[in-house]
């Protein structure tokens, strides 16, 4: 209640201030210096952290002596702003996570937190972060929905209850397709009841887990299911949805193939193949028409298949063939009756029937088992990008095909500006192409003619900054390209569950507070990197 009437306050002296501005044409920057000044005052003896942050933050970019005039019709964002965060006007809790231990899992362990609460959000995501997994957050059951089956994460922590579905929801629309990936699902909320608990396993969930957490008992928990996963990850090799190989199988087989032409001498090929345009057959048709073109993706590859040729799901809408005794010409023609027969295949959705196709590129063994799987993956990105529909074969002329990845950094500040590039500048990669370009706001970043569909993006976008605020930026940007070649990271000094919330509210896949670790961002963007190529 005392915070309750504290926040009274601080709204009727907003509104006052408001009212008494509304009749001006402009406002004096030295006004709102004052203005934001006693402001910052005012909620630092009433303990409201989040009005003191925002506060300071705009203070940073005033003068308390200019005369310069700030036009009223331009305050309209700063207003809707200040009004946010004086309702809100907490700060984020932190959390004591000593007694955890650190790095317990394996590099490539990818966690989707779905939440409304950001307070629930952030401490299993900082949790999870401790514990040495990668944390990609979803504020909505749509969104999240979307993260797991573009992003195919290794664990699911859902609230049971968000704005516009419940947990259970979200089970009737993933469940079958995390069974089958081995994907657990571990509903959290205090309402812990055995109708709960029963509609839970019911529908596909691996636990419901009573919050707050007992880290002394979860921690345990989770590793022992790491544990349980890995080892069945391990034991299994048929892809559950499509009935060809899966990841594990293929590392086995590949070495296999190997062997056999080092003691023979005979030849043998890879092929890697991607369904063109899959994330549109989703959006467009759902998930379930979406999961029936990979059935039938592979069910082609098993029937064309030759005796002594192994196909694999390779993750995602992406596939590959192992083919014993064959050249890469000679696996073209093979790729052509892939080709001849998926194209002719029709799909029935409410919208219309639709086919679709798929890319291929070829790369032949030359001593050296992740160098064929190098360059095979080169010769499709080279197919997908001068036009899909098509198959290439790698050779030592297009050597230069790699796939590309531009990190975009828009902030005002010329220090971490340039404090990033620098850093992200000296990232190399024997298969990607990295490029770094900054701006120094958002309308210019908006404005240029930065997208491109054939190179993967993540944008370091800063939540604070003239002209146009991160939000907004953040915002526009997803109305235009919300892709899954985009992945965009908040950065912020602001600890305001306000601006966070609604950061991720507007589709932020991360957020990053300052001040941070340099080495920190950037093992953070290679492992974002290495998820968006997998």
């Amino acid at each position: 209640m005392k915070f309750e009437r504290y926040r009274n306050v601080l709204r009727d002296r907003l509104e006052q201030t408001y009212e008494e501005w509304k009749s001006k044409s402009y406002i004096a920057e030295h006004e709102l210096y004052a203005f934001l000044s006693s402001l910052m005052d005012t909620a630092q003896e009433l303990d409201m952290g989040g009005v003191v942050h925002f506060s300071k933050s705009q203070l940073e970019k005033l003068s308390s002596s200019s005369d310069n005039r700030i036009p009223f019709t331009s305050l309209g964002n700063f207003w809707g702003r200040m009004r946010e965060v004086v309702e809100m006007g907490k700060e984020l809790a932190s959390y004591d996570f000593s007694e955890v231990p650190i790095d317990q899992f394996e590099d490539d362990v990818f966690i989707l937190v779905i939440g409304d609460s950001l307070e629930f959000v952030s401490y299993i995501k900082e949790l999870m972060e401790r514990l040495g997994a990668q944390v990609l957050v979803a504020m909505s059951g749509k969104r999240g929905i979307e993260q797991f089956y573009s992003m195919r994460p290794n664990y699911v922590f859902t609230e049971l209850d968000l704005p516009d579905m419940s947990a259970f929801d979200i089970l009737d629309q993933i469940a079958t397709t995390a069974l089958i990936k081995r994907v657990p699902i571990m509903i959290l909320s205090e309402n812990y009841t055995n109708e709960n608990r029963i509609a839970t396993y019911e529908k596909g969930g691996m636990e419901f887990i009573r919050m707050p957490l007992e880290l002394d008992v979860f921690v345990p928990y989770l590793l022992n299911r790491e544990h349980f996963r890995k080892s069945m990850d391990e034991s299994v090799f048929t892809d559950g949805l499509t009935g060809v190989g899966n990841r594990r199988y293929f590392d086995d087989c590949i070495q296999e193939f190997s062997s056999v032409t080092h003691r023979t001498g005979l030849p043998h090929t890879l092929i890697m193949m991607d369904i063109d345009h899959f994330k549109k057959v989703n959006d467009r048709h759902g998930h379930i028409l979406g999961d029936k073109v990979l059935r039938k993706f592979g069910e082609m590859l098993l029937s064309v298949k030759r005796e002594g040729d192994k196909v694999f799901r390779y993750g995602g809408e992406e596939f590959a063939a192992l083919l014993s005794n064959t050249t890469a010409e000679q696996a073209e023609k093979l790729v052509n009756r892939y080709h001849e027969i998926f194209n002719q295949l029709v799909f029935d959705a409410e919208s219309g029937a639709f086919s679709i196709t798929f890319s291929a590129g070829i790369a032949q063994y030359d001593g050296d088992d992740k160098e064929m799987v190098l360059t095979a993956d080169r010769a499709l990105y080279e197919a997908k990008r001068t036009g899909r529909d098509k198959t290439v074969i790698f050779t030592a002329e297009n050597v230069s095909m790699k796939r590309k990845l531009q990190v975009i950094i828009v902030d005002d500040d010329l220090f971490f500006r340039t404090m990033l590039s620098d850093m992200l500048g000296g990232w190399t990669s024997p298969d990607i192409d990295i490029k770094v370009k900054t701006f120094e706001d958002g309308p210019s970043f908006l404005d240029s003619d930065w997208y491109r569909n054939d190179v993967n993006f993540i944008i370091l976008l800063d939540g604070v900054m003239p002209h146009m605020d991160g939000l907004e930026v953040l915002g526009r940007l997803k109305q235009v390209n919300d892709e899954k070649n985009v992945l965009v990271s908040m950065m912020t000094a602001r600890t305001s569950e306000t601006d966070i919330k609604m950061a991720l509210w507007l589709g932020a896949d991360d957020y990053i507070m300052k001040p941070f670790k340099p080495d920190e961002v950037l093992v953070k963007i290679q492992n974002l990197a290495a998820r968006m190529f997998k």
